[in-house]
């Protein structure tokens, strides 16, 4: 046998071991190193007898993601489509290894996707050059009929040989080439590529022709202000939804509020009304001048109970600091909602 056939059935009895341990435990053996880890999907570092490889893990813990995939292919199978017709287009991208995935009762259970790890450097670049370089990535991946929904920054990196790569094509979808053509499209990738950057960009995205003129340029413009500002709203509003940062728990009476890892509160303090306003307004703080949280949790009952509000502190928190804290939080809330209808 070939050393490369060798390390080919080598590679795949660790995947095998990885896969069943976390169809068994939902959770990747500890040798594999975390590089980013939500609530339901997971990246990982780790090395197969061939060399180093990224490995995604996707759980479905809640409803609404066993309901989105029910009828669809599961992540790891659509993002290995989705490289391989990146690629298929010359187009730099990590290579698929291996593709596991599991149903139980007909609803998705677990994902698993094994990515040859690619050889990544410093960018070095100038911005201009880099937006040029990422808006005729997308211009080809367009020709290529992929289209890529999140493609922001983040999804791009530069390669030891001075190509540019994409990666995350997740949420990547085929498209026809009458829909790759419509300006809609364009503008839309342009609006993710200017997201958080300065609007003189756009004209990058001209050069690439990923956009046609000044008039595609000023709504890819538009539509990266609006993006951004949704984008702020909804890390606020995360605080009021079960995910990553923050666990829900919903009661017969109403609902509590937690980061997930904090404390539990040792007291709660009444707030009348006024408790989501504080909840909100201490993320904002927390968000735009990385205030320090003083409310660990916040308990809500349902409108029809009242709508009454709690909010839980620790010990080290005194009650003259608590009523400080909710009065700030409160201002800061009612300025971010003004500035936000504005």
């Amino acid at each position: 046998m070939s050393a490369v056939r060798a390390d080919a059935a080598d590679d795949d009895a660790v995947v095998e071991r990885w896969w069943t341990t976390l169809l068994a435990t939902g959770a990747l053996p500890p040798e594999l190193a975390p590089v980013q880890v939500r609530r339901i999907r997971g990246v990982y570092r780790g090395e197969l007898p061939s060399g180093p490889v990224h490995v995604k893990a996707m759980l479905f813990p809640r409803a609404k993601d066993r309901l989105r995939y029910s009828l669809r292919a599961l992540p790891a199978v659509h993002e290995a489509a989705m490289l391989a017709a990146t690629a298929a287009a010359g187009i730099p991208t990590p290579a698929p290894l291996a593709v596991r995935v599991a149903r139980r009762g007909g609803l998705p259970f677990r994902s698993l996707l094994v990515l040859r790890t690619l050889p990544v450097v410093a960018e070095t670049a100038p911005l201009p050059q880099r937006v040029r370089e990422e808006a005729a990535l997308a211009v080809r991946m367009l020709a290529a009929g992929v289209e890529h929904r999140d493609l922001h920054a983040g999804n791009f990196v530069r390669l030891a040989d001075g190509r540019l790569a994409v990666l995350d094509l997740q949420s990547a979808r085929r498209i026809g080439v009458a829909a790759s053509r419509r300006p809609a499209c364009r503008i839309a990738l342009g609006a993710t590529l200017l997201r958080v950057r300065p609007a003189t960009m756009a004209r990058e995205l001209l050069v690439a022709g990923l956009l046609h003129d000044e008039r595609e340029a000023a709504a890819a413009i538009a539509a990266a202000a609006d993006d951004d500002a949704r984008f702020a709203r909804l890390r606020v509003e995360r605080c009021l939804h079960d995910g990553t940062e923050f666990a829900r728990t919903l009661h017969w009476w109403g609902a509590t509020h937690r980061p997930r890892g904090a404390p539990e509160p040792t007291r709660w303090l009444a707030a009348g009304v006024d408790g989501v306003a504080a909840w909100r307004g201490q993320r904002v703080r927390q968000l735009t001048s990385r205030e320090a949280p003083v409310f660990v949790a916040l308990r809500r009952r349902w409108s029809c109970f009242g709508g009454r509000t709690w909010l839980g502190v620790d010990a080290a928190v005194a009650d003259a600091e608590a009523t400080r804290a909710l009065a700030a939080a409160v201002a800061a809330w009612r300025r971010h909602a003004s500035a936000g209808a504005s």
